[in-house]
């Protein structure tokens, strides 16, 4: 199968969404803004489907990820997160993975 990503055979995630077609390799999975969850059961999503935060919160344009105190943005992203709770701390995609 060919990885709607990067172009390569031998993608072997699909995207759970019914009727996507859309297969990737997990490491393609960051760059094509996939999301794969695995807790509480397998999951994963192509750009197109995946779920996103019901967070109503943006960062302030001084905003710094808490596990790497670097700049998150002033705007919410693929690359951020917000805390569900507070939603005044926020991270990096990256840095929470």
């Amino acid at each position: 199968q060919k990885c709607f990503v990067c172009g390569e055979r031998g993608a072997s995630i699909t995207c759970l969404a019914k009727g996507c077609k859309r297969r990737f390799h997990l490491p393609c999975a960051v760059e094509g803004e996939c999301v794969t969850q695995y807790l509480p059961q397998y999951r994963s999503f192509c750009c197109q489907h995946r779920p996103e935060q019901e967070v109503e919160a943006t960062p302030e344009a001084t905003t710094t990820c808490l596990i790497c105190l670097e700049h998150v943005g002033d705007r919410k992203s693929f690359h951020t997160l917000a805390c569900p709770v507070c939603t005044n701390a926020w991270f990096h995609r990256g840095c929470i993975q």
